[in-house]
């Protein structure tokens, strides 16, 4: 019954999801209504896994039947046992909490339908699988929510819109050059007179950040906000130096790898 072994064969190149019962029931609501593939936030996993107290068990030869609870939400689950153990099948029982994998079913009645599973030992998995859980769903809704606004970004400007030109970013180089102080060479002066040598030229300024740079620099900055609502893009824009359409679309790379989320607007972004 321990699924570290099979759970390396059956699920060996898969997508696995940390789920709970309650986003299951949500899933398979959509599904009937849409008629499309089950799915968590756009993902569609072929594994979810559980952690769940076993309210009540049905020995039927080499099946149990199991009514499961995971604090979400109650659901009965199936299991049909390939590799018996001695003793194994006589450890579940209620009261105990499983760890186990599988999938979610509608028919004949919604259920568990489990692959492979193994008993608790520690009440701390319990909470990790709860975190977990909370992590995959935000993560999987930030990464929706990045492809929709990509998605749309497309849409609005056609596929023959022209690029947009940095103007913004020209025209902050041009005014960090004309801010900038000449360099003094009056003050090397040697007191007879003579010619001190001359400090080095400072090299050309650096255009705008872009692209792995600019991800990186825009990391720390975020990093550096403190508070819950995070760094406006605006705030961003006016500390690195870029155009602020140039912040939103690296910020959106980094929402969809799970990077960087929203928080209070559209605006507003902090460091995961």
């Amino acid at each position: 019954m321990d699924i570290t072994a099979q759970e390396r064969r059956r699920t060996k190149g898969r997508h696995i999801l940390t789920e709970s019962f309650r986003q299951m029931e949500l899933a398979l609501a959509k599904r009937a209504d849409s008629g499309e593939d089950l799915k968590f936030f756009g993902s569609e996993p072929k594994e979810l896994i559980v952690v769940a107290a076993v309210e009540s068990v049905a020995r039927q030869g080499t099946s149990l039947e199991m009514t499961l609870n995971d604090s979400t939400g109650r659901m009965k689950a199936r299991y049909f046992v390939t590799e018996v153990q001695p003793g194994d099948l006589d450890r579940i029982v209620p009261g105990r909490y499983i760890c186990a994998f599988g999938g979610a079913r509608s028919a004949p009645a919604v259920h568990f339908a489990i692959n492979g599973l193994r008993l608790v030992e520690s009440a701390d998995e319990v909470s990790y699988h709860m975190i977990e859980v909370a992590h995959a769903a935000l993560r999987l809704q930030l990464a929706e929510k990045a492809t929709e606004a990509m998605a749309s970004q497309k849409v609005e400007g056609g596929p023959f819109s022209s690029p947009v030109k940095p103007a913004q970013a020209v025209s902050f180089t041009a005014a960090a050059g004309a801010f900038s102080s000449p360099p003094r060479i009056e003050a090397f002066a040697s007191p007879g007179g003579g010619d001190a040598p001359s400090p080095p030229a400072k090299a050309p300024a650096a255009g705008p950040l872009q692209g792995a740079e600019l991800r990186a620099v825009l990391l720390t900055v975020l990093r550096e906000v403190e508070g819950a609502e995070g760094c406006s893009v605006a705030a961003a824009a006016s500390k690195l130096g870029v155009a602020e359409s140039e912040v939103r679309k690296c910020i959106v790379a980094l929402v969809g790898d799970g990077e960087v989320f929203q928080t209070i607007d559209d605006n507003h972004f902090a460091v995961l």
